[in-house]
């Protein structure tokens, strides 16, 4: 089977085998593609589609899968998938750059009265700093590494930073401690 026939067979498997495949819906998939499209000019070549593009790059970094292992699955050469997958790897980059943005920091902020007193209790504090669990749902080679003391349910540690208006401006999963 070629790449191009095991992508559109991909397009037309149920939606919880495509999740996952490619971790993420059919939905987001094709407007992920068509974003790509259009804003960042990644375009079908004479043998490879777009959709076939970023179903390899999908494949490798959410399956951890190596270059020979895509490569036998879509049948390319590894000089090939290569520079698709470079292709697609330069555009999700731009893509982040548009994307990840630092928040703007109010020193000001129109805080509510409960947060106003709040606000004159941490004077000089930024926001609020919480590490809390995630329940979490992990592949069974790396469970143990996610395991909890009390049930044995599997939870992702998480460090947030919220303003006082209790807005994000930092998240970080899987930090120590």
């Amino acid at each position: 089977m070629t790449g191009h026939e095991y992508t559109l067979e991909l397009l037309g498997k149920n939606p919880l085998q495509y999740v996952q495949v490619l971790r993420m819906s059919l939905e987001s998939f094709v407007r992920l593609c068509a974003h790509f499209k259009i804003n960042y000019a990644l375009k079908d070549c004479k043998h490879v589609s777009v959709e076939e593009k970023m179903a390899m790059f999908l494949m490798t970094i959410s399956h951890n899968q190596r270059y020979v292992i895509i490569k036998q699955r879509f049948q390319h050469s590894k000089q090939t998938f290569h520079k698709f997958f470079h292709e697609v790897l330069d555009k999700m980059l731009l893509f982040a750059h548009d994307i990840i943005v630092p928040t703007s920091f109010n020193l000001n902020p129109n805080i509510s009265g409960y947060n106003r007193r709040l606000r004159r209790v941490f004077k000089g504090a930024v926001g609020v700093l919480d590490g809390t669990l995630i329940d979490v749902v992990v592949p069974a080679k790396k469970q143990d590494l996610c395991r909890s003391r009390g049930k044995g349910d599997c939870y992702q540690n998480v460090l947030a930073i919220c303003d006082f208006n209790m807005m994000f401006t930092f998240v970080v999963a899987g930090w120590k401690g």
